[in-house]
């Protein structure tokens, strides 16, 4: 991981005017992409530096970049800008402390409308349910698909990471058996077994990566699963909220911020 005042940008966005020196926006984007590194998400701000003029310069020189096994292993991670007091700068604080681990939500998995059994699991829950209020009834509808659908797959797909793991642990205790001995009849079928297994595994923890990434416009082929993986840490450190402000006061507990969103909502008018 690098961090500090890099003296350069690579984007347009990042100057607030035009005065742009392309030559060396260049070769910085270059020289990141011949490292393959990435910027970690700067949250609540664009610009870390001003020349304190009027109308003030704002430039985005201050960034920190890493590398995508720094990335996967703090996924979780927050940077954000302090107040530049006496300098130019505004410093940067990069949070490496894992988030409270919330509420599991529900997701959708797009795979599951092709295994056998889903129309049957929906179908089930759905008519499950009744009740007189149709708002009510909807919302007792849903959530015990969710609740059906969510059991149904951890009994049918499982954890598809840890299976992959098991699968190239197997293959690596096979694999190194054979350089000694010839393999059984029952253990070379269970390689060729695993081998196919984890063709079907892996494709399928590409499609779950993809539809998280929330990329629709690659076409097959055009990038693997860790692609994915990094772009959904990413969408993950941009989209989770860090602070509310709250009649001028700012709150970070998540028991706080919870309340508070409910009471915002609990008073709007009907």
């Amino acid at each position: 991981m690098l961090c500090g005042d890099f003296i350069l940008i690579y984007r347009d966005e990042d100057k607030s005017n035009d005065n742009l020196n392309r030559r060396m926006m260049g070769r910085f984007r270059r020289t990141i992409n011949d490292l393959a590194l990435k910027e970690v998400y700067l949250n609540g701000r664009h610009f870390t530096w001003s020349n304190e003029q009027s109308p003030p310069t704002l430039v985005h020189l201050d960034c920190v970049l890493c590398t995508p096994d720094w990335e996967e292993l703090h996924g979780e991670c927050h940077l954000r800008c302090l107040a530049s007091v006496v300098f130019d700068h505004s410093p940067l604080l990069l949070d490496c402390k894992p988030m409270p681990s919330g509420h599991r939500r529900f997701h959708f998995e797009e795979f599951w409308t092709r295994l056998d059994g889903f129309h049957n699991i929906v179908a089930g829950a759905w008519h499950s349910v009744h009740d007189d209020d149709p708002f009510r009834r909807l919302m007792r509808r849903m959530q015990i698909t969710a609740r059906k659908l969510t059991s149904w797959s951890t009994r049918t797909v499982g954890n598809v990471r840890l299976k992959l793991a098991i699968s190239r642990e197997l293959l690596l205790r096979l694999d190194s058996a054979q350089e000694s001995r010839p393999l059984s009849p029952h253990e070379d079928w269970l390689r060729r077994q695993i081998k196919a297994s984890y063709l079907s595994l892996a494709s399928l923890e590409r499609t779950i990566a993809q539809q998280r990434a929330r990329i629709a416009t690659l076409k097959d082929g055009d990038a693997n699963t860790s692609f994915f993986h990094r772009q959904c840490t990413y969408r993950r450190q941009k989209n989770r909220i860090h602070s509310l402000t709250v009649d001028g006061a700012p709150i970070s507990a998540p028991c706080d911020m919870a309340a508070a969103a409910y009471a915002h909502f609990d008073a709007l008018p009907g």
